[in-house]
């Protein structure tokens, strides 16, 4: 026979089992209970770290941990630091021995000027925040090393995107030569080149990202099925969702930097139609078509990534729910289909699916098409 436990009042438990009881099996008084109502069970625990839970228990509770000083530093220190990077900027490109003559002098005196100054030391510091955001993108892909390109295929997407740096900026050396507007600034010759190559490296892991993007994706293309009765490979579908997102972050940090530029340059113009420099020696239209070639530059790499994406997403959709013959369909076959369309966004038009980050550029491209509408130029 098993022993029952020890009983109370009443057939009830005894005080072992009801620690807010007394020897009786008697509740406390009001009187006795704390402040908050609930009676004493012992000393209160103490408090838990990471260090006192299983790995499992302290990776799903990260609750139980305060932030320490590392944590907290790290964003202060990104901000004082792009303050920094952009401080710099200013001093270094806006005014470091720029009024030197008197035309200088009288230029960098203005309001204007202060403000294109300003504008190029924030410029700098916001192409330092793009290029180490997209820089971690691409470490983020290459992070395994079955992702990992061999180092011959890193040295042939390095060295493309130095050769679109290099024919940017001859495009733009050849269309607007040094001298071609009068700005009365010491040190010309260096400033704006400097500026041009700054926003040029910071957009390079961009350009990168989305050729390893553009890489993958024909990859991917070659390991799906065209047989009938062959499945998908495992993980595709998690892959596509990878690239894609990956090739909007790349696509909205370059749309950051040619948006910048395009500021910089109305700036610019502005501070000049202050100075006294004739409108029609810097149109609006300048800036423009200036921001414009930056877009086509950034589109030829952007748009053969997207087709590609949208055709082996395509596939992937034929190869996962094959149509099967007409009087084999079914609302489940149905659901399954469009569960899977709408998941990939191919339902969606591309200029919707591509809204958020060039939203960035839409009033850009409404006033370059501006220019060829009638009275446009007006």
């Amino acid at each position: 026979m098993t022993s029952l436990p020890p009983q109370g009042v009443a057939g009830q438990p005894g005080a072992a089992d009801h620690p807010g009881t007394d020897p009786k099996g008697n509740a406390p008084a009001a009187d006795d209970l704390p402040a908050d109502g609930l009676p004493a069970t012992g000393p209160p625990p103490a408090e838990l770290s990471p260090a006192d839970l299983p790995p499992p228990v302290a990776r799903a509770a990260p609750h139980v941990s305060r932030p320490g000083l590392r944590l907290v530093a790290v964003p202060l220190a990104v901000t004082l630091g792009l303050l920094a990077v952009a401080a710099l900027g200013t001093g270094l490109v806006g005014r470091f021995g720029a009024a030197e003559s008197p035309e200088a002098r009288a230029f960098t005196s203005l309001l204007e000027f202060d403000l294109w100054s300003a504008l190029v030391g924030a410029s700098i510091a916001l192409y330092a925040a793009v290029a180490y955001a997209m820089s971690y993108a691409v470490h983020r892909r290459w992070r395994q090393p079955i992702d990992r390109p061999a180092p011959r295929a890193v040295a042939v997407l390095v060295a493309g995107a130095v050769v679109l740096l290099g024919a940017v900026f001859g495009i733009l050396r050849f269309f607007t030569p040094p001298g071609s507007v009068p700005v009365p600034l010491d040190g010309l010759a260096w400033r704006i080149p400097l500026l041009l190559v700054l926003g040029m490296l910071a957009a390079a892991p961009g350009a990168v990202g989305l050729w390893d993007v553009q890489v993958r994706l024909l990859r991917l293309s070659r390991r799906l099925p065209t047989e009938p009765d062959v499945l998908a490979p495992v993980g595709a579908l998690r892959e596509l969702h990878r690239g894609w997102r990956d090739a909007v972050r790349f696509l909205t940090g370059g749309s950051l930097i040619i948006s910048t530029a395009v500021v910089d340059a109305g700036a610019l113009r502005n501070a000049l139609l202050a100075y006294g420099v004739p409108e029609k020696t810097f149109p609006a239209s300048s800036v423009l078509l200036y921001g414009a070639f930056f877009s086509v530059m950034f589109a030829l790499v952007f748009l053969p990534v997207v087709v590609l994406w949208r055709s082996v997403a395509g596939r992937l959709v034929e190869a996962t729910v094959r149509i099967p013959e007409a009087d084999e369909l079914t609302e489940d076959w149905v659901e399954r289909r469009a569960r899977l369309v709408a998941f990939l966004r191919l339902d969606v038009s591309l200029p919707k699916v591509l809204a958020p980050a060039f939203g960035i550029l839409a009033p850009l491209a409404t006033g370059v098409v501006s220019l060829f509408l009638p009275g446009g130029a007006r």
